[in-house]
């Protein structure tokens, strides 16, 4: 049976997805490399589009697709065991990792986001049994895309003030608005917002001191504007 032909707008879109993760960088010793990167990382895209949740899910993925992946690459050696899987991404840089994939994300969603949400989540059931706390992240939505463009992990809540100025760092964020709750609401965090030439929407709430009141004293101190009934009576 003839091999089948590959689908050129998908092969297009692998190159595309490759591309920026072109300079990513590989610190594994070059002559004892089974599995390029790029192969790791088409496959896992691919995988994870296809419902993969797991370092398991991916590896089974690539041992049943593995005829669909050589459409894309060559993967000489097939696909790499699970285990072996979680060792070569642990080795990856995950900043730059994160930069790559934003940046690629960006890219996928054609127009630029016009609301980015910033907000801090603990992830259900990431809790370990061995007394491990809770995987906590901070991540950026765009609200009409509907998509995560970044995410970054953090130990705890109280640490999302450190975290929220590295996602921004690694977001094209000029033209949108940006909604943050009152844990971001900090002068460092807004000026950097403006920085990126981008404008923030910032919940307040008791934590800057008088801040709150001054706003409310200030709301409270402006006039309604007065309409007269202008209505013609017949």
């Amino acid at each position: 049976m003839e091999p089948a032909e590959p689908d050129f707008a998908a092969l297009a879109e692998a190159v595309v997805f490759l591309d920026y993760f072109k300079d990513m960088p590989d610190p594994r010793q070059r002559g004892k490399v089974m599995y390029p990167l790029q192969e790791v990382l088409l496959l896992c895209l691919l995988a994870v589009l296809a419902g993969a949740e797991t370092f398991v899910d991916i590896a089974r993925f690539g041992e049943k697709k593995l005829d669909l992946l050589r459409r894309f690459r060559t993967f000489l050696h097939g696909t790499p065991s699970h285990d072996h899987l979680g060792d070569i991404l642990a080795t990856l840089d995950a900043t730059q990792f994160q930069r790559c994939f934003v940046a690629w994300v960006a890219a996928v969603t054609g127009a630029p986001a016009d609301v980015i949400a910033i907000d801090g989540k603990t992830l259900r059931r990431s809790a370990k049994r061995d007394a491990k706390a809770a995987v906590h992240m901070v991540s950026a939505f765009a609200a009409r895309q509907r998509l995560v463009l970044g995410q970054v992990k953090v130990a705890d809540k109280s640490n999302e003030i450190v975290a929220i100025p590295q996602l921004l760092s690694l977001l094209s964020i000029e033209g949108a608005i940006v909604t943050i709750d009152a844990m971001g609401c900090q002068r460092a965090i807004a000026a950097q917002i403006l920085a990126q030439k981008a404008d923030y929407v910032l919940a307040l709430k008791g934590n800057q001191g008088s801040l709150r009141e001054d706003v409310e004293l200030f709301a409270a101190e402006q006039k309604a504007n007065g309409f007269k009934d202008t209505a013609i009576s017949r």
